[in-house]
């Protein structure tokens, strides 16, 4: 899994929703609230939320004209996601020292 997650966060829209949710846990927004939120074009959110959701990493809540996603609350997957970021903080913050 940690495998897994580490490639994700490799794309930088991914972990930009990543990180957003893992500030904002509780949330649920719309593909727009997201791009809007993010700075990004809702064409490449909508993308990437989908690839998430199918990882498991988001939920989507599907109504008949929008779908919310919201992050997952599966422990395994947030323990992973949280030790592939504090790895890759660990990482930069050696680089920095060299």
């Amino acid at each position: 899994m940690l495998k897994k997650i580490s490639k994700i966060l490799r794309s930088p829209i991914k972990k930009k929703i990543i990180l957003f949710f893992r500030e904002n846990p509780h949330s649920v927004d719309s593909v727009r609230g997201i791009s809007t939120w993010l700075n990004l074009k809702p064409e490449m959110v909508r993308k990437a939320l989908e690839e998430l959701v199918k990882e498991g990493i988001l939920i989507a809540h599907r109504g008949r004209t929008t779908t919310g996603y919201a992050y997952t609350q599966d422990k395994n997957i947030l323990n992973c996601i949280e030790e592939c970021l504090s790895i890759k903080d660990e990482k930069r913050s050696s680089d920095r020292s060299i």
